[in-house]
């Protein structure tokens, strides 16, 4: 007996198509596999999917990670551990309350902080 797929691994698509027909989310064509062939793009596809979710959860982490306020850099510590409202930097000395949540931010503080290091 063969079974039909979508042949792409990236592809989410997992339901059974015929042969030669058009699949709906990446416009593969699918293909005959036989039974040991099949196995392997199903296990392809179920580490596409969980190195996705990986990748979502690190995106997560980083949206909430904090960063300093002066040279963007994310290793901060508190700077009195019965008072974790006030940070210092380990990279820039800086020392206060006020840090900055959202890694595209950060990056932007870190590249205007290192040109002006640089000069």
């Amino acid at each position: 007996m063969s079974l039909w797929t979508c042949p792409n691994e990236k592809c989410p698509f997992d339901d059974k198509l015929k042969p030669g027909v058009i699949c709906p989310l990446c416009e593969s064509r699918a293909s005959d596999f036989d039974f040991g062939s099949f196995g392997e793009l199903l296990k392809k596809k179920k580490q596409h999917k969980k190195s996705l979710l990986k990748t979502k959860k690190q995106e997560k982490r980083l949206k909430k990670a904090k960063f300093c306020p002066k040279c963007g850099s994310p290793r901060l510590d508190f700077l009195i551990y019965y008072r974790p409202s006030l940070w210092k930097c380990q990279e820039c000395d800086y020392e206060g309350s006020f840090t900055i949540e959202g890694i595209e931010l950060a990056k932007k503080i870190r590249e205007s902080y290192r040109k002006r290091a640089s000069t």
